[in-house]
């Protein structure tokens, strides 16, 4: 199969675009700002800033580097499970950064390699199903209807075998990628179950859940229940935020984690503006579920 190895190949397929291009004039403009008030300040608060990514292909391996040299001037790294429990207990002293990565294209195993080189331990979230996918016709429907992306090439068994070798964690993102939100009960029950019965026959076991596409109209409190009662002890959104003490501890089943996504063709005061808005924002709502039972 030809796969695309690089992500210039893949923006060429989509241009950016009139908004895109005022949206990162927009972009200039804060992160200036930013630099010029004194952005460490606002980064080095304290708090658990989780960020994930999708890929690593060549021209962003880096650009990932980059990232992770500057988030270490301000940041400690921690493990995805040790990031949890921080929010859980209220554990949170300094700046802490949970890495992880969504959908387990190929490519994550050159990411989970340089996280280690820099001191880092993520959290990769894969769907079981499409893990040794054997056709070429499997892929591309994967990547169509799924990802919403052009053809890539995904992990096998072996590369997961790399990552836990290397320390990264692994997680649950359903079997198949599914939107939460339109599945019913029973169905996405049979989902976490499998995923779990599969993940743990061919790693050890798994903690950690992150819904596909990753806002609120993609869950539903009857969705987030059933994660917990199938035996994960986090869920993860693609909501902008951070974490703070909440002045109590915190039941799993209340933690909604908020996950930051960073392309790693942005730019670096691109990034570094949303994680210090995180920052200047945060507030123990965030810490919760947009469902009134688990305030």
């Amino acid at each position: 199969m030809d796969f695309h190895t690089q992500y210039k190949e893949i923006k060429r397929l989509k241009p950016a675009g009139i908004r895109g291009i005022a949206r990162a004039a927009v972009l200039d403009a804060l992160a200036m700002a930013d630099r010029a008030k004194g952005i460490g300040k606002d980064l080095g608060k304290p708090r658990v800033q989780f960020i994930y990514i999708h890929h690593v292909f060549k021209d962003e391996e880096k650009p990932l580097a980059a990232l992770l040299k500057t988030l270490g001037e301000t940041h400690r790294f921690i493990p995805y499970s040790e990031g949890v429990e921080r929010v859980l207990g209220g554990n949170i002293d300094r700046a802490y950064a949970c890495i992880s990565s969504d959908d387990g294209l190929k490519n994550n195993v050159r990411a989970a390699e340089i996280l280690t080189e820099h001191g880092a331990s993520g959290c990769f979230f894969i769907n079981p199903a499409i893990i040794n996918a054997g056709t070429r016709e499997e892929v591309e429907r994967f990547c169509r209807d799924r990802i919403h992306f052009p053809l890539v090439e995904f992990m096998d068994w072996r590369d997961v075998d790399r990552l836990m070798k290397l320390g990264h964690e692994i997680g649950s993102h359903t079997m198949g990628h599914s939107d939460v939100a339109t599945m019913g009960q029973a169905e996405f029950e049979e989902d976490c179950g499998q995923c779990i019965e599969v993940i743990t026959r061919r790693c050890g076991g798994v903690r950690h859940f992150a819904f596909p596409y990753g806002r609120f109209v993609n869950f539903n409190d009857t969705a987030r229940q059933t994660v917990f009662k199938a035996g994960f002890i986090s869920c993860a959104s693609a909501e902008r935020g951070c974490h703070i003490p909440h002045g109590r501890p915190l039941r799993n089943d209340e933690l909604c984690l908020r996950r930051d996504h960073v392309g790693l063709d942005w730019k670096l005061g691109h990034i570094l503006h949303f994680l210090a808005k995180n920052a200047r924002n945060a507030g123990i709502s965030g810490n919760l579920f947009p469902y009134a039972q688990c305030g």
